[in-house]
C-alpha cells in the first residue's frame, strides 16, 4: 500500500493553530516552577482548549464532533506532547471516545473533566493529574470510562515525576477488550510520545548551536552531530510509523500490530532522545535548573500509560505471521 504521509493544508493549519497556541500558553519552563506543577496551566486553559475543539475533534458530526479524522487528532496529540502537557488533556481527548451520548456532550466542553489512570500488574490503579478530574481514563489492555469516585478513596503518592500528582486505588473491575477505541487511544499516546522526542531533539540541537568550547559551537564536534543526527532519525522514524498508522487505520487487519510498533519505536525515541539531550547539555543537563530532566521524566510517564515497551513486543510477536 502506497501511503502519502505529508500532511495537507488543512492538517498543517490544524497542527499551526493548537501548537501555536499551547506554545504560548504552555512553555515547557513552567514546569520548573511549583505553580506549573499537577496540570495548573492546563486546568486554567482547560476553557480554551475546548473552545478550540480539540476535544471533540476526532469525532464525527453526527455525535456533535467536529468530524475530523485519526490523522488531525494526531497531529494535535503531537503537540501536546511537543509542549510536555499534562496526560491529563490527551486523557480528555481519548474520553470523548469511550463516553455515552449522555456524557460525552460535557467532555466535549470541559465540563466533565478527564484523567489518565493505569492499571498495574496487583490491580492497583495509578492515576495521574486527576486531582480535578470527575472521570478516569482506565487504560490496561483495553480501556474504560469510568466515574474517578467509582474507585473510592486514592490515595496520594510522591511520583518520580515532581511535576505531575500520583494517587492510586483498588481496581473497580475488569477492563474490557481491546478493541478499536483501545486502539486508537494507543496511537493518539504514541502521537504526543513522539512529540516529546522532537521537542528533546530540538533542545538538544539549539543548545549545541549556542554553547561554545575551544572557540566554536560544540555542534560542530563530531560526536555532538553524530548523537544529534541518531536523535533526528528515532524522532523520524516513530513520527513515520504513527502517521502511517493514523492514516491507514481500518483499512487493513494489521492495525493491531502497526500500532504496537509505532507505539514502541515512540516510546523509545522519546526516551532514548531525552537521555542523549541530557548528554549534550553536559554536567549543567544533569541540574535540576536545566529543562532536559523534564523530558525524560514524561517520556517514562507516557511510556507507563496502559503499556511498556516489553508489552508491545509481544502485541508485535503474537500478531506477525
Amino acid at each position: 500500500m502506497i501511503v502519502d504521509l505529508e500532511p495537507t493544508d488543512d492538517q498543517r493549519l490544524i497542527a499551526e493553530s493548537v501548537g501555536g497556541m499551547l506554545a504560548a500558553s504552555l512553555p515547557v519552563a513552567r514546569l520548573r516552577e511549583a505553580s506549573g506543577n499537577g496540570a495548573q496551566p492546563e486546568n486554567a486553559l482547560w476553557s480554551s482548549l475546548a473552545e478550540l475543539g480539540l476535544f471533540g475533534m476526532g469525532l464525527p458530526e453526527e455525535k456533535g464532533g467536529f468530524g475530523y479524522g485519526l490523522p488531525e487528532e494526531m497531529l494535535a496529540a503531537r503537540e501536546l506532547g511537543l509542549v510536555l502537557a499534562s496526560p491529563s488533556v490527551l486523557a480528555q481527548m481519548a474520553a470523548a471516545h469511550l463516553a455515552d451520548d449522555g456524557l460525552r456532550p460535557a467532555i466535549m466542553s470541559g465540563e466533565a473533566r478527564c484523567a489518565f489512570a493505569s492499571l498495574g500488574f496487583d490491580g492497583t490503579v495509578w492515576l495521574y493529574d486527576g486531582d480535578a478530574a470527575s472521570h478516569v481514563v482506565l487504560l490496561g489492555d483495553g480501556a474504560a470510562l469510568l466515574p474517578r469516585d467509582a474507585f473510592g478513596n486514592w490515595t496520594a503518592q510522591v511520583p518520580m515525576d515532581e511535576t505531575i500528582t500520583l494517587a492510586n486505588a483498588i481496581a473497580a473491575g475488569d477492563l474490557p477488550a481491546r478493541d478499536n477505541v483501545a486502539e486508537r487511544i494507543s496511537l493518539l499516546i504514541a502521537a504526543a510520545t513522539t512529540g516529546i522526542a522532537q521537542a528533546a531533539t530540538a533542545m538538544a540541537v539549539d543548545f549545541a548551536g549556542q554553547r561554545e568550547q575551544f572557540g566554536q559551537p560544540i555542534g560542530s564536534f563530531q560526536a555532538i552531530k553524530h548523537s544529534c543526527a541518531d536523535m533526528a532519525v528515532r524522532a523520524a522514524a516513530a513520527d513515520a510509523q504513527v502517521r502511517y498508522c493514523a492514516i491507514t487505520f481500518g483499512r487493513t487487519e494489521d492495525d493491531r500490530r502497526e500500532i504496537a510498533a509505532a507505539r514502541w519505536l515512540a516510546t523509545d525515541a522519546a526516551i532514548e532522545n531525552a537521555k542523549a539531550n541530557i548528554q549534550v547539555h553536559g554536567g549543567m543537563g544533569f541540574t535540576a535548573e536545566c529543562d532536559a530532566h523534564l523530558f525524560l521524566k514524561r517520556a517514562h510517564l507516557f511510556s507507563a500509560l496502559g503499556s511498556s515497551r516489553r508489552e508491545e513486543e509481544r502485541r508485535i510477536i503474537a500478531d506477525a505471521d
